[in-house]
């Protein structure tokens, strides 16, 4: 039965997650879909993860192909390496602090083997607090669902959570991540992957989970913490209208998104030319009822 089923590559990236890693590890190791590998990227962690994977390495022999850095990269180089050492006919992507759940796999699998111009699917998620394990929310309440193609994907930004998602490879970008977007490279990617007429496809099961910690490459405007991923989708705006001038009203309108999110930069002293940027991308309203209260000193 395994030799008829296609395989599966499980990409995880990680870098000093060891005790994450090991619970990630664990759930993909449960999955009741029989024909996968576990492609694990490490970008020379010094918490002794490289270790721990290669007892995993001698416990499973064949699951795993380990690549193990030996200096730090980053993470778009460290996604890249991950992304060639995959053999799968498709690729299920992995942060390594998140959960699969059981059925996974084989639901996504199932799901576009029957659909053979779907590029990409991606399914709902639990998102959970770390330190006390219960649920946050769902990505369903706080992404678009969405079944669509390449201007979607472009349109909404990055809506596809990495855990969530399964793509097929002979879709994805010869390239890679582009290694001009240095961390979050994950939207163009997937625009990319969608550039030859594929679908993406949204399945409405809760087949992972996310897990929120105060290490999670995320971003928090008005703390200005990692502001750098804000620029980086701007970065990547610009690559794809670039290559796809077509989707200007749609690069336009996320670029609006963006600039409007950058008003915390540098704890707001460029509130309002950030938002005056926003509106001038794409007028939008929260940006001109945001300019307009800063007049009478709030600023959301």
């Amino acid at each position: 039965m395994k030799q008829d089923l296609p395989l599966v590559s499980v990409a995880i990236i990680t870098y000093n997650q060891r005790d994450y890693l090991k619970e990630c590890i664990e759930s993909c190791l449960e999955q009741d879909y029989p024909n996968f590998e576990i492609v694990v990227a490490d970008d020379y962690s010094t918490d002794g993860t490289q270790d721990m994977l290669r007892s995993y390495d001698l416990e499973y022999p064949g699951k795993f192909v380990l690549c193990l850095a030996e200096k730090n990269q980053g993470i778009t180089l460290n996604s890249n390496v991950a992304h060639f050492a995959c053999s799968g006919k498709y690729i299920a992507w992995m942060g390594g602090d998140d959960l699969m759940l059981p059925e996974k796999l084989s639901k996504q699998v199932s799901y576009m083997e029957t659909n053979d111009d779907c590029a990409i699917c991606y399914s709902d998620s639990e998102v959970f607090d770390s330190s006390s394990g219960k649920t946050i929310a769902y990505s369903s309440k706080l992404s678009p669902r969405i079944d669509g193609n390449i201007r979607h994907m472009i349109r909404y930004g990055c809506f596809v959570g990495g855990c969530t998602a399964m793509v097929r490879r002979n879709s994805t970008p010869k390239h890679g991540f582009d290694s001009r977007v240095p961390i979050a490279s994950d939207w163009l990617y997937w625009v990319e992957s969608l550039e030859n007429g594929g679908k993406i496809n949204y399945l409405d099961y809760i087949l992972s989970k996310h897990r929120r910690h105060n290490d999670n490459i995320t971003s928090n405007e008005k703390n200005n913490f990692r502001i750098e991923l804000l620029q980086d989708h701007l970065i990547s705006a610009s690559i794809i209208l670039s290559k796809y001038p077509f989707y200007y009203k749609d690069v336009s309108r996320v670029m609006s998104h963006h600039l409007r999110g950058m008003r915390w930069y540098k704890g707001g002293l460029y509130y309002r030319k950030y938002l005056l940027a926003s509106m001038r991308s794409n007028f939008n309203a929260k940006a001109f009822f945001g300019y307009a209260l800063s007049f009478f000193g709030i600023k959301k």
